[in-house]
């Protein structure tokens, strides 16, 4: 039996739910409330001692990570193999998964901080704010979710970040240019992690990133198409959700845009 802790709009869960809904696997759900920190807990924390999500348990066996997790998903039921044979597409596939690691896991957590998610937390006291900041184990992403919150897009960390996003999503429409998905012919793991992360750019409103390259925005609306999108990430978008990600949308693009012109005019 396979049991996912999870939350509602973690990117990182997202990708695992698409994997689980992609290899048409049941599961239990363990749905925890980010918000209220119950990735804090005590209990939580002996699964998942980094006290994020997801973490999966299969017959007992506890697994964390996300890219981890996919892998371990498509090695443990082979009979939908979300990797390409050929072993040059193979690592292709696993190279878009490792530049998510490297850098756009964190470039989308500066950058949802920096414009969405700031504006629930200045919503708290001084002392709940900080003491929610001291409940995150890692300090540099402590401090990084700390200047998020305080100074929104002009927090120093966020125009690094912004490039980072604009990077891959360049670099998937050269590879677009050539082949309907990100390894290849057929749908692959890369396209289950890279999908959340252009469906959460697309909630910030950062569509303009795509808006000259066509062949990522025909991929996103491939990706939406698909049975798999649905009970894996609209399913959990509710409106209290949909609330998070109320923000000034047209200034806040005004301003990215900016800092995107002006970054791209200096190199």
């Amino acid at each position: 039996m396979l049991r996912l802790y999870h939350g509602t709009t973690s990117v990182c869960a997202i990708k695992v739910r698409l994997t689980l809904a992609e290899k048409n696997l049941p599961w239990e759900s363990e749905l925890l409330d980010l918000r209220r920190g119950d990735q804090y807990k005590p209990d939580y924390i002996k699964l998942n001692p980094n006290a994020v999500v997801p973490t999966l348990i299969h017959d007992g066996k506890v697994i964390t990570e996300s890219t981890v997790i996919i892998e371990y998903l498509n090695d443990a039921f082979p009979a939908i193999d979300l990797l390409p044979r050929d072993a040059f597409a193979r690592a292709q596939a696993r190279l878009w998964m490792k530049k998510i690691d490297d850098y756009l896991h964190a470039a989308c957590s500066t950058i949802t901080f920096a414009i969405a998610f700031r504006w629930v937390f200045l919503k708290l006291s001084p002392e709940a704010l900080a003491e929610r900041l001291r409940n995150i184990p890692n300090p540099a992403y402590r401090e990084r979710q700390r200047l998020s919150i305080e100074q929104g897009v002009e927090a120093p960390h966020v125009p690094p970040a912004l490039m980072q996003y604009d990077t891959y999503i360049g670099q998937m429409e050269a590879v677009l240019k050539g082949s309907p998905y990100l390894a290849g012919e057929a749908y692959s793991l890369a396209d289950a992690a890279a999908t959340p992360y252009l469906n959460r750019a697309e909630m910030l409103g950062l569509e303009g990133m795509w808006r000259d390259r066509p062949h990522v925005a025909a991929w996103l609306e491939r990706m939406r198409a698909r049975p798999s999108f649905a009970p894996a990430i609209a399913k959990y978008f509710t409106p209290q959700e949909a609330e998070r990600f109320t923000f000034p949308r047209e200034a806040t693009w005004d301003k990215i845009r900016a800092i995107l012109s002006s970054n791209q005019a200096a190199e």
